[in-house]
């Protein structure tokens, strides 16, 4: 695992690999990490004339480090699919197709320390994309990431749930039923409502069907001036999780 921090320089973050031997970021200068490694967590520092202070990352400055590829899904369509699919500390968790990796790297860190995520990507573009971005996380041991389209020939695999972001999920809706525990819930991201059509047609038998759209609007932080943001985050995909009870 890349030796990660947060570098703060003033009011900026910057996510550092302090394996390297030498840093360098945009706007404020090259050095080498060395001189980061006798700092102490927490403590500030000067450092080419800026105030400066190292702290543990988290998941969304990942997140925003990411190197991307095809279109992430958001961190409020995740906070909605982890939510909704009832993970926790050691369960499994089957993904497809894996991306850019954004949502594979949430599903790690909700599994860890002693889960699995076994994510399927089969274009090779973005699994060289998914395997850069996999490596950066502390759990990325957690990760089994397969280089094949998962399919119905594809054996089953014990799972708490199963998140598919894939054009035609209803496909696998057969394959889901063999794979998940009893109670598993199966969630699907996908951004038509012709999809969402065919997706109900085969979830005959599933419990606790729900389809959410979530839309997001920030607000502006100066205090002379709070109002809404003039550009929300509109439609991404749309959510629908079933919970199979056999």
């Amino acid at each position: 695992m890349s030796n990660l921090n947060l570098l703060i320089i003033d009011s900026s973050a910057h996510l550092v690999n302090l394996d390297l031997e030498v840093l360098e970021i945009k706007g404020f200068g090259r050095f080498p990490s060395q001189v980061l490694l006798t700092h102490e967590l927490g403590k500030e520092f000067e450092l080419l004339g800026k105030k400066c202070m190292l702290v543990d990352y988290i998941l969304p400055d990942l997140q925003s480090n990411l190197k991307r590829g095809p279109q992430i899904i958001s961190p409020k369509d995740i906070a909605w699919i982890v939510y909704k699919s009832g993970l926790s500390t050691g369960k499994t968790v089957v993904e497809a197709g894996s991306g850019s990796a954004a949502l594979t790297l949430a599903l790690a860190q909700v599994v860890a320390p002693n889960g699995k995520v076994i994510t399927f990507e089969n274009n090779k573009r973005h699994l060289k994309i998914a395997q850069r971005n996999i490596k950066m996380s502390p759990w990325k041991n957690l990760v089994e990431l397969r280089n094949e389209e998962l399919n119905d020939s594809i054996s089953s695999i014990s799972a708490s749930s199963i998140i598919l972001d894939l054009p035609n999920p209803w496909e696998l809706v057969d394959w889901a039923k063999k794979s998940l525990h009893i109670g598993g819930f199966l969630i699907c991201y996908i951004p038509t409502v012709n999809q969402i059509k065919a997706l109900m047609d085969s979830l005959e038998g599933w419990k606790e069907i729900e389809i959410i759209e979530i839309i997001q609007r920030g607000w502006q932080s100066r205090s002379s001036a709070l109002r809404p943001d003039n550009n929300g985050i509109g439609h991404t995909g749309f959510i629908i999780s079933s919970r199979w009870n056999g």
